[in-house]
């Protein structure tokens, strides 16, 4: 019996590996501010999916950076490694969409070819932010960066936008009194990953992002509690209601 209970237990365990999900963020500081990529999998965690969530970013990194490994970046050798990743996401910095969408493609596409085909690919649609560096940038809103990445991402019938700059933009016109940024009025505060993570959770999942959790935990090597993030419980409902109207477009 106990054999039997053992072998169960094996089984399970193996059925549940087999089934989960892995997850590749490839990027920069705005993919690992306040830990976007374990917020996510804490996310999908709650909801019974099992998610497995990896990054590879450095601060400040260009997909040309990843391609040709600057900043100390293996993105080349991970993607190579034939590492079973079942969706990559790929963010450039913040103003090559706009500065620099040719280079913006071609290195996307020198690192998507790593990929095997059935790879579900998406791009990370960043936001505007006060005294964005590029002349005549449409300060005012994001449309120009998910425009520009729209039309390299329309060269592929498997891309995909993720909108979280459309949903930046959103949030700050109806709550301007939350800040969605860090002091440096640029990276995305506790509340702009927040928000952030609720758009890869609905956009993924094609589950609403309402009623997820404020705060996400874990431990660190040595076991001691961590959090990943803690966001107030009303700014937690408005970011999960702006991240559901951005991805499935509810009017």
């Amino acid at each position: 019996m106990r054999y039997l209970i053992f072998t169960l237990i094996i089984c399970s365990n193996l059925v549940m590996a087999q089934k989960q999900e892995k997850i590749l963020f490839v990027g920069n500081s705005f993919t690992f501010y306040w830990n976007l990529p374990n917020q996510l999998e804490k996310m999908a965690l709650e909801q019974n999916l099992s998610w497995d969530v990896s990054q590879t970013t450095a601060g400040g990194a260009t997909l040309r950076d990843h391609w040709q490994g600057n900043k100390g970046l293996k993105t080349k050798e991970i993607l190579s490694q034939g590492t079973s990743y079942g969706r990559v996401i790929f963010q450039d910095q913040s103003t090559y969409p706009v500065k620099y969408s040719d280079t913006t493609q071609r290195y996307f596409s020198k690192l998507k070819e790593l990929l095997p085909p059935q790879t579900q690919v998406y791009l990370y649609a960043t936001w505007i932010y006060p005294n964005f560096p590029v002349e005549g940038a449409q300060t005012e809103n994001s449309k120009e960066i998910q425009s520009n990445l729209s039309a390299i991402a329309n060269q592929y019938s498997e891309v995909e936008i993720i909108p979280v700059g459309s949903a930046f933009d959103l949030f700050s016109a109806e709550y301007p009194e939350i800040n969605l940024l860090t002091d440096d009025a640029k990276h995305p505060s506790h509340n702009g990953t927040y928000l952030a993570a609720c758009v890869f959770f609905a956009a993924l999942s094609g589950q609403s992002s309402k009623g997820l959790d404020r705060r996400y935990e874990g431990k660190d090597a040595n076991g001691k509690k961590i959090y990943y993030s803690i966001v107030e419980k009303k700014v937690a409902s408005k970011c999960q209601t702006i991240a559901d109207q951005i991805v499935f477009q509810k009017k």
